[in-house]
């Protein structure tokens, strides 16, 4: 990421976006607006200030204009070495600057003369036909007016006589001087409602099912939004051809912005679209479909929308909406793969559950009866078993003791309490051992605390046990063809396990009010998952390869039925 936010242009446009798209190979969930804003970053000024001025939608749009603005320099520098002028290229004019000789300077003294004031319609109707605003000659990019003239731009402003109350989202098209006309106005007002955008139903919206391309989708009929709009990511899914060079702002109520694509033209539907990311639906047709359809009858209440269509009567049948709605899996993952935006889920249990309690209590009543023990708080110490944790020093290996850390006051406190329920316990017992290792608290993910004990030194001078340790890709294999697993999780596994008496004396820890060793295996040793592991797999080895998998403390039962 630091080798991509460093890459500066210092040759062509294509050798700088090979070696863009070299670094942003290499990294995974980098966003398209992430990508575009580096690689304007990365240009060379005289480059990146005219096409950061174009406002491009994507990185292909934005790499075409920036090689456009490459060839079109040296053109520009020729012009200034021929007549010892400095000309800077902004936009669709160019702006030049000679020396400042007396006569140069008369010229700017002399009244300027020819300068006429365009009227918002002319305005209008040169950029409806693509002419430029000053020689009337077809416009375009590399576009130099033969004869440089001064105008003066007048902007009108429109006074509404009454004020409307604007929905929750409003939709603009970013202002563009001297660019071909596009199917929407620049001062027609786009607007989408907050229905269209969250995906919930309201009592302006119909919603219906309708398919494109061979795939069934959700249509949102809604008299809220000013426009027909498509989701951005369907429209790439069927490929459909989208119009790059109409860029459209959006304004959410809650300051956020987002960009819209371009506009999706479908011969299908027989409507223009406009690209947007929907969380709730994949088309909403709005008042600019509606419009064309003439007279509509609208029954609300049984969902029924009529109309007059090149002399036949068109009924459309809406989606019912029941007093409980189970949602898609595929809409709510759509929804949650939306950037910036939250989900409110809320479920409410509209009854109590019917069933016979006694029928299933008497079922299982013998079986929890025989296996009650297993559900009870274990009391006092693990009974010994063939693999008690062993801790087996260096040869000539000294006691080892560590001085105790200083802790907070607050945190002496949550030291006490945890020692107090681990002597009741009988985790642990106080210790008069040579040994002495240092404890740590650790705040879990639920604000409690967890005692841990630092045994790093201990296990400096531990000798390593070879037990194997399995490994997960060979135990995967195991699992061909099964489709039932069950998964268990030992509860405080390791202290299940005890420590052989000989050695509970390394286990020693000190803190600030006394001395205590472990009677089973305590986290932290370095041993600790070779004699779990090997514990585990002579309890299951009877089923181990067969229909159990043992990894440490997680346990899997599988089966093929």
């Amino acid at each position: 990421m630091e080798a991509l936010t460093r890459l500066k242009q210092t040759s062509t446009v294509a050798s700088y976006m090979n070696q863009f798209e070299g670094l942003t190979n290499r990294l995974q969930g980098l966003s398209q607006s992430h990508k575009l804003s580096c690689f304007l970053s990365g240009l060379k000024d005289e480059i990146r200030i005219p096409v950061r001025m174009l406002y491009p939608v994507n990185l292909n749009a934005t790499y075409g204009l920036a090689k456009m603005q490459e060839e079109y320099l040296p053109s520009i520098r020729k012009v200034a070495k021929s007549t010892g002028e400095t000309t800077t290229s902004m936009g669709g004019g160019n702006y030049s600057t000679g020396s400042y000789s007396s006569d140069y300077s008369n010229k700017w003294r002399k009244p300027m003369g020819g300068a006429k004031p365009i009227s918002s319609e002319q305005m209008n109707e040169k950029r409806r036909k693509g002419l430029c605003f000053n020689c009337d000659e077809k416009w375009n990019p590399l576009h130099t007016c033969k004869t440089p003239r001064i105008y003066l731009l007048e902007v009108n402003e429109e006074v509404c006589e009454e004020e409307e109350e604007l929905p929750v989202v409003e939709i603009e098209q970013k202002p563009a001087q001297e660019t071909p006309a596009t199917p929407t106005s620049s001062k027609e007002e786009l607007e989408i409602s907050l229905a269209a955008i969250a995906g919930t139903p309201t009592m302006r919206t119909m919603r219906l099912l309708g398919s494109l391309c061979g795939e069934q989708m959700v249509i949102l009929v809604d008299s809220g939004s000013s426009h027909n709009f498509i989701d951005s990511a369907l429209a790439a899914k069927l490929q459909l051809p989208i119009d790059y060079s109409a860029n459209l702002k959006v304004r959410v109520a809650n300051g956020q912005g987002l960009n819209s694509e371009g506009i999706c033209k479908t011969a299908q539907l027989k409507v223009l679209t406009l690209c947007l990311d929907l969380a709730g639906y994949d088309i909403v047709l709005g008042v600019q479909w509606l419009e064309t359809l003439g007279p509509i009858t609208w029954d609300f209440s049984k969902f029924l929308m009529t109309f007059v269509c090149e002399g036949k009567t068109i009924e459309f049948k809406g989606l019912k909406l029941n007093s409980s709605v189970v949602e898609d899996g595929q809409k709510l993952l759509k929804a949650t793969l939306a950037k910036g935006k939250g989900i409110f889920l809320q479920i409410v249990c509209e009854g109590a559950v019917k069933g016979n309690y006694e029928l299933v209590e008497g079922q299982f009543s013998e079986l929890l009866e025989e296996f009650k023990t297993i559900f009870d708080e274990p009391q006092g110490l693990p009974p010994p078993r063939t693999h008690d944790h062993q801790i087996v020093l260096k040869e000539g290996t000294q006691p080892i003791t560590n001085r105790p850390y200083r802790y907070p006051y607050y945190q002496k406190t949550e030291i006490e309490k945890i020692v107090a329920e681990l002597l009741k316990s009988r985790v642990i017992r106080p210790s008069s051992s040579p040994f002495s290792s240092l404890i740590l608290l650790v705040c879990k993910a639920d604000r409690s605390w967890w005692l841990c004990v630092d045994y790093r030194a201990l296990n400096k001078d531990t000798v390593k046990a070879k037990f194997p340790i399995p490994v997960i890709d060979e135990l995967l294999d195991e699992l061909f063809g099964s489709v039932i697993f069950s998964k268990l999780d030992l509860r405080s596994g390791y202290h299940q396990v005890r420590v052989v008496p000989s050695d509970i004396p390394k286990t020693a820890f000190r803190t600030h009010d006394g001395h205590y060793e472990f009677l089973v295996m305590p986290f932290g040793l370095t041993n600790a998952l070779a004699t779990f592991q090997g514990l585990m797999n002579d309890v299951f080895k009877p089923f181990l390869r067969k229909f159990v998998l043992v990894f440490f403390e997680d346990i899997l039962v599988y089966s093929k039925s």
